[in-house]
C-alpha cells in the first residue's frame, strides 16, 4: 500500500483500482532521490515494466495431462495487469534502523498504462505528440514497457519505455 486509504495486498482479490493505489508489479529500475540531502528519508522510484498474468492470478494456470494450460484473462485481470505497469514513486524513511513506506508522503504517485499526463515545456503542443486522443498534444496517457530509469543531478527521475 502507498497511501493511508490504500488497501493490503490480496493476490486473490486483486481490482484495478487496488492496484493504482499499491507498488506495482516486476521491478526493474529503482532509485533514490533525498529529501533535503537526507540519507534516511527520500523518494524510492521504480520502474515496473511488464506483468506475468500466471504469477499475478492464483489458479490462472492448470496442469492437464502433465501440460500448463493458462486461461484466457477477464477484462478485469487485464486492468489489473496495465495498472501494475509503469512506475512507483514512494516516499521512505528509515526509522529505527528499518525502511518504511511513508504512507501519507504528499509525493507518493502511481503512474500506470491509464494515467493521464500534461506534456509541458517545449514538446507540449508539437506535432509530433499530437494524436487522433489529443489533437493539442498537451496529453498523454499512460506508459508500458518501462525497463530504464534514472535520477538527474537535480533530482528527477526518469523512465523510459522499450519493446514497442
Amino acid at each position: 500500500p502507498l497511501f493511508a486509504d490504500s488497501p493490503k495486498f490480496d493476490p486473490t482479490k486483486q481490482s484495478a483500482q487496488a492496484q493504482e493505489r499499491q507498488f506495482g508489479y516486476n521491478n526493474d529500475y529503482v532509485g533514490y532521490i533525498p529529501i533535503d540531502g537526507s540519507a534516511e528519508h527520500g523518494l524510492l522510484v521504480v520502474n515496473h515494466e511488464y506483468t506475468n498474468p500466471h504469477l499475478m492470478f492464483p489458479g490462472l494456470v492448470t496442469i492437464v495431462d502433465g501440460e500448463a494450460k493458462q486461461a484466457p484473462l477477464s477484462k478485469e485481470q487485464v486492468d489489473v495487469e496495465m495498472a501494475a505497469h509503469g512506475g512507483t514513486v514512494v516516499e521512505i524513511r528509515k526509522a529505527s534502523g528499518k525502511w518504511q513506506v511513508v504512507r501519507d508522503g504528499k509525493l507518493n504517485r502511481r503512474i500506470t498504462a491509464n494515467t493521464e499526463m500534461a506534456l509541458s515545456g517545449p514538446v507540449a503542443g508539437h506535432d509530433r505528440v499530437k494524436t487522433s486522443a489529443d489533437p493539442t498534444g498537451t496529453k498523454v496517457i499512460g506508459t508500458v514497457n518501462n525497463c530504464a530509469g534514472g535520477v538527474t543531478p537535480w533530482g528527477t527521475y526518469v523512465m523510459a519505455e522499450e519493446n514497442i
